[in-house]
C-alpha cells in the first residue's frame, strides 16, 4: 500500500504531469519529499533532460488515487471501535449482545 506524507502528496502530483525538472527548479522544491521520492525510485535524473517520474512512480501515484475502499461484505456490523450505545443508537436485535461487550475507552479529560 502506497503511504504518502503530505509533503509527498503534493510532489508526487507534480511529478505525474510528466515534466522533467531541471536542477534549478528542483531546488525550488522542499527536499525531503523530493528525496524520499528519489530513494523509492519515484523519480529518476536523466542528464540534459532533468528529473522525471519512473513507471513504479506512476504505479504509485495510480494506487493512491485508485485504491478499493469498499467492503466485501456492508452487512457486517460497524468497527468495533464505534460504539453505538455511546451515541443513543438502538441496536438490531440480533447484534444486541455483541454491541453490549464492546467497551470504549476513553482517555483522561
Amino acid at each position: 500500500m502506497t503511504r504518502l506524507s503530505h509533503l509527498q502528496f503534493p510532489m508526487l502530483e507534480l511529478m505525474a504531469t510528466g515534466l522533467y525538472l531541471s536542477i534549478a527548479e528542483a531546488q525550488h522544491y522542499d527536499q525531503r519529499p523530493f528525496r524520499s521520492m528519489l530513494i523509492r525510485g519515484w523519480v529518476a535524473f536523466k542528464p540534459g533532460r532533468g528529473f522525471h517520474i519512473t513507471q513504479e512512480g506512476r504505479r504509485a501515484h495510480e494506487e493512491f488515487h485508485h485504491s478499493n475502499i469498499q467492503r466485501k461484505n456492508p452487512t457486517l456490523p460497524l468497527t468495533a471501535y464505534f460504539d453505538p450505545i455511546a451515541y443513543g443508537l438502538r441496536i438490531p436485535r440480533k447484534a444486541e449482545g455483541k454491541a453490549r461487550e464492546i467497551q470504549v475507552k476513553r482517555g483522561a479529560a
